[in-house]
């Protein structure tokens, strides 16, 4: 009999062991659980740590093995429950595809995020003390998902104007910030353009937060970027293409098609009346020599020379700041020189006969001087007559003035019959 009884109790003892050891060991009461996350943003299908700290009333950590269980509105957890170890219980939160806020709890018993307060009798014992539930939410945390997290979105367009004729792409950049100034990836950012077109109406940020577009257009564009909730505008300005203008001169001339060698060319630039504004412009003698005229806000002459004979094309190019160009050209031929020569005859009875030949250049008048008289003249003919009043030698000048302005001299002596 007394066998049995030590039997019986070694069981009972057995089952009481099993018993406990299937039950789990929970937050004693008026215990408080504080939990954080490792980031309260997560991208879609990310993931964030998280660890609850359980804290008893006199302010010790719980029991080691003290179990946590963990809840979320949003995504998933693994584990849902956790033991303590020095306090502290730890999970992990996986965002699904889905945007939003997940509330994240965690509890242990009837331990949570809420603090009690007991308020002794005011009246001397007759009345009982009464006991305050303040509610703290400190095991509960708040974790923004996708677009959800979306703080602010800021757009801007690169280059910030196109040509108004030709057109032009621009690169469009939306960057997407969240709690914290986290720069946010994989956010879906949507694209909107009042003219021109898209490579597309949407983008999903990279790891520095930014989605790209290009749009390509020809006028004042307005373009809006919107992530979750927030949006954000940027504007395209159309402006006038680059356009230039070339002239040359040399002396009085207008032109400058003909030149000799040596001989100094002005060449005006500027730019057109139509013309946006530029950021270059290179003018460019064809000689294997160039002068960098800046912007050129104002016109501006630039003499020049050539050593060389030959056929000489110049170009003067401007660029805005769309890289769009605009040239403008002038050709000039350039020869090895004007050369003058006099020819002068006596042809009896004291007559002179003069003529005078222009080669590469254009003569517009000649001046002519009879030696011993006074008796000079001006012509626009290359040949003249003349009587000298005694026979004798004599010197004929000539003074030619060519097309741009310069002048010729030559002479000739003659034995006057």
């Amino acid at each position: 009999m007394f066998t049995r009884i030590i039997f019986s109790l070694g069981v009972l003892a057995m089952l009481v062991a099993i018993s406990c050891d299937r039950v789990p060991l929970l937050a004693p009461t008026n215990s408080t659980v504080t939990l954080d996350a490792g980031s309260r943003v997560v991208e879609t299908g990310g993931s964030t740590s998280l660890s609850a700290m359980v804290i008893e009333e006199s302010g010790t950590p719980v029991q080691n093995g003290t179990v946590v269980r963990f809840t979320t509105t949003l995504g998933r957890l693994d584990p849902v429950e956790a033991q303590t170890r020095n306090g502290v219980a730890t999970t992990t939160f996986f965002a699904g595809n889905d945007s939003g806020v997940a509330e994240v709890r965690a509890t242990s018993g009837g331990a949570g995020g809420s603090s009690t307060t007991t308020t002794p009798p005011s009246n001397g014992g007759t009345t009982p003390p009464t006991t305050t539930t303040t509610t703290t939410n400190s095991n509960v945390v708040l974790i923004s998902v996708g677009a959800a997290a979306v703080e602010t979105v800021t757009l801007r367009a690169n280059p910030s104007s196109v040509s108004t004729g030709a057109g032009g792409t621009v690169t469009v950049t939306a960057t997407v910030v969240g709690v914290g100034g986290r720069l946010l990836s994989a956010i879906p950012v949507s694209f909107t353009a009042t003219r021109g077109t898209l490579s597309g109406t949407s983008a999903v940020t990279d790891a520095q937060g930014e989605a790209r577009v290009t749009l390509t257009t020809n006028g004042d564009t307005d373009i809006t970027a919107a992530a979750g909730t927030k949006t954000a505008t940027a504007k395209v300005t159309g402006q006038p293409g680059p356009a230039v203008a070339l002239t040359c001169t040399i002396g009085t001339a207008t032109t400058c098609a003909t030149a000799t060698v040596g001989q100094t060319i002005v060449f005006n630039a500027a730019r057109a009346a139509n013309s946006g504004t530029l950021t270059s412009a290179i003018l460019d003698f064809g000689d294997n020599s160039s002068l960098n005229l800046g912007t050129l806000a104002s016109a501006t002459n630039a003499p020049h020379a050539y050593s060389s004979p030959g056929t000489y094309t110049v170009r003067l190019t401007g660029t805005d700041a769309n890289g769009e160009s605009s040239t403008s050209v002038q050709i000039v031929q350039v020869n090895t020189g004007v050369g003058v020569t006099l020819d002068v005859t006596a042809n009896g009875s004291s007559m002179v006969t003069a003529v005078v030949t222009v080669t590469g250049g254009t003569a517009t008048q000649y001046a002519w001087t009879f030696q011993g008289t006074t008796a000079n003249k001006i012509t626009s003919e290359n040949t003249t007559t003349f009587t000298y009043t005694a026979p004798g030698p004599q010197t004929v000048s000539v003074t030619v003035t060519l097309a741009d302005g310069t002048t010729r001299t030559v002479s000739k002596a003659v034995n006057v019959i």
